[in-house]
Formats: C-alpha cells, structure tokens, sequence
C-alpha cells in the first residue's frame, strides 16, 4: 500500500488575530480548517492571538489552537511571525487597529461592519488603497459571499442569464437578541457598535445587493426600531450606564 504524503510544501501565512470571543472563536475554527478544506496557495499559520485580559487570552490560545498570546494589539502588529491581521473586535477599535496594521505592511481581515463612522470607514479605504501599492491585500468579513448558492447566482447574474435585474429583495433572519433578558453587550451599545442591527446584520445585506448586481447602491434608506428598551447588564455591573430597579439584577 503507497503512503500518502501529507506534508504540506507552500509557503506560509502567519495571522495575528484581534478578539477572541464570539466571532473570534469562529475565525480561529476558519483558520484552522481552511488548509484541510482547500488547495490554497499559503498555509495559514496561527501565530498569535491577542486580547486585554491575559488570563482569558492565554486560554483563548489554547482552546483555539493559538501559537502564542498577546495582551497589546501593537505588539502583535510588530511580530515578526504575523503577516496578516485579523480584527474581531467591536466597531469603535476596528479602524486604529486596521490603518495601524496596514501602515506596518500587514495584510488585513476586519470583520463587518468595518468602522462605526463614515469617516473611520474613508481613512480605512484611503490606508487600505495606498498598501494596496506596496502588494498588500485588505478586505471585509463579508462570509455570505463564499456561499455556494450565492457564488453561482452571482455567476448567473454576471453571465445575463437573468436578464435586466430590475429589483433585488435580500432577508436577513435572526432572533437571538429578542431575548429580554439577554445581557447589553457591546453588540447593543451604540458608543460600541454604531449603527446597532443596520451595520451588523444590514451590512451583509447592503453588500449581497451589491455583490449579486454587479452595481453599487446609490444609497441607503432604513427605518429601525428597538422593541428591547431594558436589558439585564453583564455581570451586574454598570460600566457606566444606568441601572434601575429590576428584581436585584441590574439592567441599562
């Protein structure tokens, strides 16, 4: 019986990921299985991971399958064994983080939505269009785009296949925050997060728009509402926001 040959010949990619948590947890699974999944060019290389508390990290790195940990985002940045620089964090560090990042000649992931102003969001182009010069790549975590429905719709598009597209309807379904008693994370902060549901699930739907078209939107109207209006705060504590009576637990 002839042995199989499993050692892997291509050049490697040392990532240096921002976040550890939710969407952290599901990068680090991403780069972990992505070489067994598919023939890629370079092997993604899980050098480093990198959160404030330094207990949480370091267990973040094990379970996840990080090389190392950091606690200061710039040191990771500086690691000679990091090439690209994955940003999971909430939306008020992505765009020091990334135009940090881009100027020390990394590659850059940052997940969506990519910055919590538009003026964040144009410095992080501008930064982005100038590495691009030096050979540098950037992009946003628009996931949706690599699923296989979606690829061969956009393909179909593209060929005229469906005609002059005339209206795109796009639905985005998600309930896990009507829970009333889900706790006020950063997610549901606006200081954090900018736009709440519009920028976090609306972004995948503004950019399917225009990715399935071909075209870019002229612009965006949206009518929001927040049918949560109390929530239980984390842990108990305040972090600055307001408490009121609620049955012992604190809430904002």
């Amino acid at each position: 019986m002839e042995e199989s040959d499993n050692e892997n010949t291509s050049p490697v990619l040392g990532v240096g990921m921002v976040g550890y948590a939710f969407m952290g947890a599901a990068h680090s699974q991403g780069w972990r299985t992505a070489g067994r999944v598919f023939d890629l060019p370079l092997t993604p290389v899980m050098s480093a991971v990198c959160g404030r508390d330094p207990v949480a990290v370091r267990a973040a790195a094990r379970r996840h399958g990080w090389a190392a940990a950091e606690t200061d985002w710039r040191a990771l940045i500086a690691r000679d064994d990091v090439q690209l620089v994955d940003i999971c964090t909430p939306g008020d560090s992505h765009a020091e983080i990334a135009v940090a990042a881009l100027e020390a000649g990394k590659h850059v992931l940052c997940e969506k939505p990519l910055a919590n102003t538009v003026e964040e969001a144009e410095a992080m182009v501008a930064a982005a269009a100038r590495a691009r010069e030096r050979g540098q790549l950037a992009m946003v975590g628009f996931n949706y785009r690599r699923v296989p429905a979606l690829a061969l719709a956009r393909r179909m598009v593209a060929a005229g296949r469906l005609g002059t597209l005339r209206h795109v309807r796009v639905t985005y379904l998600q309930d896990w925050l009507t829970d009333p008693e889900f706790p006020l994370v950063w997610r549901l902060q606006r200081e954090h997060a900018g736009s709440g549901a519009l920028g976090d699930l609306g972004a995948h739907v503004v950019d399917l728009a225009q990715h399935l078209a071909g075209e870019h939107l002229a612009g965006v109207a949206a009518l929001s509402e927040t049918f949560v209006r109390e929530r239980p705060l984390p842990g108990g504590a305040t972090s600055g926001l307001s408490a009121g009576a609620g049955g012992g637990t604190a809430r904002g």
